[in-house]
């Protein structure tokens, strides 16, 4: 072969690793009550899964992160056919929890009773092919009124009360025999940077400790139109990466995007800097994508 063709060769190569490195697109599928496309619909209607797959299978989503509450005592069965019916297509579903309130620690142990109820009571008896591959957790004590109304300390000490939470919830995993299971959970942009955190060191502690007690984080990169401004504000974030601990951008569907072109040609630019994406949500994901056919 000659240098020309060998040069060719490598870059082809090189380029497909990346792509396919990369390209591990992940979704929300909240509940949505009423809406066909939910999280609940797909629970308890089966005649509009094969509309969400198809969309899944198109936009190369390889992970769902799925709210289905308390479907996994109720409608145990049709939760596990969900399972089997995602895992089937190469797709790895998450069992989600959101609670913002939990971040106080005289929540903890509701928190826990619903993650033994709903959660590990469901993965101890599912068949393999059933089970969920990882919890993920969207608490978010910024949203709370004791955030908005709180000082630089007390936000600070609200986001290590995160931290204490997660450790609960690893340890009760763990001491339920689930130490393979993953843990995952969202963050906004600025944790690192926000001057009503004011923190001494950019947060530099918080995060290692994060890194620490998650398998990985989806930073809610909701309001940023461009790659370039995605990329530079999540950069001591994506520091944290490595073999043990996946960092992953998220980008909302709504006004922040002129047109599907637009927010597909930023996600392939983040895609070709190895970033991988998640898209919020799936059905909001369907319905706009419909609008501009």
């Amino acid at each position: 072969m000659s240098k020309g063709h060998t040069l060719l060769a490598t870059i082809l190569m090189l380029t497909t690793s990346v792509c396919a490195q990369a390209i591990e697109r992940a979704t929300w599928l909240w509940k949505k009550g009423g809406d066909p496309l939910g999280a609940t619909a797909m629970i308890t209607t089966q005649s509009t899964q094969q509309t969400l797959i198809d969309l899944l299978q198109q936009q190369a989503i390889s992970d769902v992160y799925g709210s289905y509450g308390q479907y996994t005592q109720t409608h145990t069965q049709a939760v596990a056919q969900w399972n089997q019916t995602l895992a089937a297509q190469g797709i790895q579903s998450h069992y989600l929890m959101a609670q913002n309130t939990w971040v106080f620690p005289s929540n903890h142990d509701k928190m826990l009773s619903k993650l033994q109820t709903r959660f590990i009571d469901y993965q101890h008896n599912a068949a393999p092919d059933a089970e969920f591959a990882a919890l993920h957790l969207d608490i978010e004590p910024h949203a709370l009124s004791e955030w908005k109304q709180g000082t630089a300390q007390s936000r600070q000490a609200l986001l290590w009360q995160l931290i204490a939470t997660f450790q609960a919830i690893r340890t009760l995993l763990d001491e339920q025999n689930m130490t393979r299971v993953k843990l995952y959970a969202d963050i906004p942009t600025w944790y690192d940077s926000s001057d009503k955190i004011d923190w001494p060191d950019q947060g530099a502690a918080f995060f290692t400790a994060l890194s620490e007690v998650l398998d990985g984080i989806s930073i809610m990169a909701y309001e940023r139109d461009n790659s370039a401004s995605i990329l530079n504000a999540t950069a001591m974030e994506r520091a944290l990466a490595s073999p043990t601990f996946s960092v992953r951008l998220a980008v909302d569907v709504s006004t922040t995007w002129q047109n599907p072109a637009h927010l597909n040609r930023v996600i392939t630019e983040l895609e070709a800097a190895q970033q991988r994406v998640d898209i919020h949500d799936a059905s909001d994901y369907y319905y706009w994508l419909q609008a501009h056919q």
